[in-house]
């Protein structure tokens, strides 16, 4: 009898571990840096507490760390759509719903950013240098309702 029960429950074991060590998402490989139409290498994430770890273990391989947030409390904007132009004013990179988080990894120069978030613009300019690495905030301060009616 006790082989009977060792056989029906070695199956559910095995399952559940499988389950358990195969089917975790892993957010390194779900992460994978892309490249944009004109060959410049991006990666976009920032959604949760381990994707975000991920995407700053990244940080210095990419020449510009862009963050998107919104109120006066920082909070993180996803669906944000960002176009890069060069000196010529040439479009070198576009992305279509950034999450919070993104890194572009562009050559030497100076670059204006537009980004759109639900409607509403910023525009940054910035001069990349080889080899280093920039980190630009875009904050999107009076586009939350909770924050508006906070100061009234």
């Amino acid at each position: 009898m006790m082989h009977i029960i060792q056989t029906k429950l070695n199956p559910i074991l095995v399952l559940i571990l499988a389950l358990c060590i195969f089917e975790q998402p892993s957010y390194a490989q779900s992460l994978a840096t892309l490249k944009s139409p004109t060959g410049i290498a991006y990666l976009s994430g920032g959604i949760g507490e381990e994707e975000v770890l991920t995407m700053r273990a990244q940080a210095k391989k990419f020449t510009l760390n862009l963050l998107f947030s919104e109120g006066t409390s920082g909070r993180s904007v996803t669906n944000v759509n960002v176009n890069i132009y060069n000196e010529q004013d040439e479009r070198v990179f576009r992305i279509v719903g950034s999450k919070p988080m993104l890194y572009v990894n562009l050559p030497a120069g100076t670059y204006l950013i537009l980004a759109n978030n639900n409607g509403q613009k910023l525009r940054h300019k910035v001069s990349i240098e080889d080899n280093a690495n920039k980190k630009v905030i875009l904050n999107w301060k009076d586009t939350v309702e909770e924050d508006l009616s906070a100061h009234e």
